[in-house]
């Protein structure tokens, strides 16, 4: 979990704002708020006085709270990219390996910001709705399916690459929302999610690579 009063405590305003820095501030200190207060419980008058600025500053960048809320959602799905890039390219080019870094940080940014993440797949409908929160949850789903689809002719098999994606997508993105919810304890054991979803990757790739 972000270290939420940490977060806010480095958005402290300094010498004023650039064109640009109260937006991109604005944004981190909300999404610090959400995930400490919730979606529906924070504060846009904290984030504000957070940043040392006027209630009135954050509608010269955002038509309203949900047009913020929105640049939260958006910023999470970059964020996510980033990281299942980076971790992706530590391993070789056509391999499980890559597909499995890509599920397994999945999990760790939604458990590293569950609210956020709720965020970025609905828990708002105007927010899932807007199109910009949509290209870039595109771009992000994109990152999976390059991958899957360059293990899928690595290996000269027939295989529909987004439908394969998808079937993953379903189960990493389950495994996130049952762990954010704590509804692994239904099976009355400890999981380790990052070996549930290399065991259930290499079974639905069919154990190559």
């Amino acid at each position: 979990m972000v270290d939420m009063m940490a977060a806010l405590g480095r958005m402290k305003r300094k010498a004023g704002y650039h064109h640009g820095d109260l937006e991109e501030a604005l944004v981190q200190t909300v999404q610090a708020l959400i995930e400490r207060d919730g979606v529906g419980d924070f504060s846009i008058a904290e984030a504000c006085k957070s940043l040392g600025v006027s209630t009135a500053a954050p509608y010269k960048h955002f038509a309203d709270k949900q047009d913020i809320l929105s640049h939260v959602a958006k910023s999470g799905f970059e964020d996510m990219t980033r990281q299942m890039e980076a971790a992706r390219d530590q391993h070789p080019l056509g391999s499980t390996g890559r597909i499995g870094a890509i599920g397994k940080t999945y999990v760790d940014f939604a458990l590293a910001n569950p609210e956020t993440f709720k965020l970025m797949f609905g828990s708002t409908p105007d927010v899932k709705g807007n199109d910009a929160v949509k290209s870039v949850g595109h771009a992000c789903f994109d990152v999976l399916i390059s991958e899957v689809a360059s293990f899928i002719g690595s290996t000269n098999e027939a295989a529909d690459s987004l439908q394969v994606s998808v079937m993953l997508w379903t189960f990493v993105h389950g495994a996130a929302s049952l762990a954010i919810d704590k509804d692994y304890e239904v099976a009355r054991m400890d999981v380790d999610l990052h070996a549930l979803i290399e065991a259930a990757g290499s079974r639905m790739l069919g154990h190559r690579g």
